[in-house]
């Protein structure tokens, strides 16, 4: 018996190109803008808190963004267990697809998706919450509000294929953001687990974007753009059956509403951090470097590892100035000193070799 693979059908219209390379040029400016590594760390811990209370509200969560936010933090907080827990659950998805990526991030052929690493998404997502179901494609037919999901018996097989797919998508060499909006389409379609369906999809998408190098959850949450009109995100998923192509879905629409979604979510990313830039409290002041601590740091650099005696040799200064040079660049972060007394030397900080590079 012949098998049939998942082919997806669509058009590729020119509002749909206009947005694919507006997304790339605006996610790639982001992963350019040098940030403050306070605020990007700031930033990166708001972000993960919006995704996963935007994520989870669209399934009736009902924490609030800040219970959301001061529980990620290790703040206690009051309300559902339930939604407590999706929360945590959630967080610790974010966390598993992004340990995936960076263990394959300088290797050859890009990260291979398998099956055992979605099932393994829904099972943290529902760990603790339906045990029973964790992690398992359903043995039973389900209805998930005008839609019938393919019959459990198809569930395996469909899975097969769609993972076949996504580790060689068809057709080829559309822009990675497309692949990223028809499986989007296609996990929610086939509808493998019980419970869960619409958060494991979330993840997926965040996982494959990341796996072609788009850093979005170090800038925003695409969640969010579903999570202010629920009924449209729907609405559109929704569409790919409403109009069909040689009997197929059509993915046009849900990809217009896909891509569309991007770009607006990146393109607000780009204006908040363009304007906190600009703005004093943030903005990188130069730091006040006078000729010798210039010189002091191009010699660490170039040696790799420098000692007092080094820097007094080429230091037109006393001891003690020269002294006072060193200690400035050390709590500039520029320096950093190892060991104690006669044994001690200072080696180059990561801030104090981009300083020097960008000089």
């Amino acid at each position: 018996m012949t098998t049939q693979m998942f082919y997806p059908h669509f058009s590729i219209t020119p509002k749909m190109t206009k947005f694919v390379e507006a997304i790339g040029a605006t996610i790639g400016y982001l992963q350019a803008v040098r940030i403050p590594e306070n605020y990007r760390k700031e930033l990166v811990s708001k972000i993960t808190a919006e995704i996963v209370h935007t994520s989870t509200a669209i399934e009736g969560n009902t924490l609030t963004a800040q219970q959301v936010f001061d529980a990620l933090n290790g703040k206690k907080i009051y309300g559902q267990a339930v939604d407590i827990k999706e929360i945590i659950n959630y967080n610790d998805a974010l966390t598993y697809i992004e340990t995936l990526v960076q263990s394959r991030i300088s290797e050859m052929p890009a990260l291979e998706i398998t099956e055992q690493m979605i099932q393994e998404i829904n099972a943290i997502l529902m760990r603790g919450i339906r045990d029973e179901i964790a992690g398992k494609y359903r043995i039973k037919q389900v209805i998930v509000g005008d839609y019938l999901p393919p019959e459990h018996y198809k569930v395996r097989q469909l899975m097969g294929e769609f993972v076949a797919w996504l580790n060689n998508p068809q057709p080829p060499e559309l822009s990675p953001i497309l692949y990223t909006g028809i499986a989007h389409y296609q996990l929610v379609g086939i509808h493998p687990f019980e419970d869960g369906n619409g958060r494991t999809t979330r993840i997926l998408t965040t996982l494959l974007l990341l796996r072609y190098g788009y850093r979005v959850t170090s800038f925003f949450a695409l969640e969010s753009y579903y999570n202010r009109d629920r009924r449209a995100y729907y609405v559109a998923l929704a569409s790919a059956d409403q109009y069909r192509i040689d009997g197929k879905p059509d993915l046009t629409r849900w990809l217009e509403y896909y891509v569309e979604g991007l770009l607006i979510e990146a393109e607000q990313a780009r204006a908040r951090i363009d304007e906190l830039l600009t703005r004093q409290p943030y903005r990188e002041q130069p730091l006040p470097l006078n000729d010798l601590q210039l010189q002091l740091l191009r010699l660490t650099y170039e040696k790799g590892q420098a000692r007092s005696t080094d820097f007094a040799k080429i230091s037109t200064l006393s001891r003690k100035g020269t002294y006072n040079a060193v200690q400035k660049l050390i709590q500039w972060e520029l320096l950093q000193r190892v060991g104690k007394q006669k044994n001690s030397y200072y080696v180059m900080t990561e801030k104090g070799r981009n300083l020097l590079l960008a000089d």
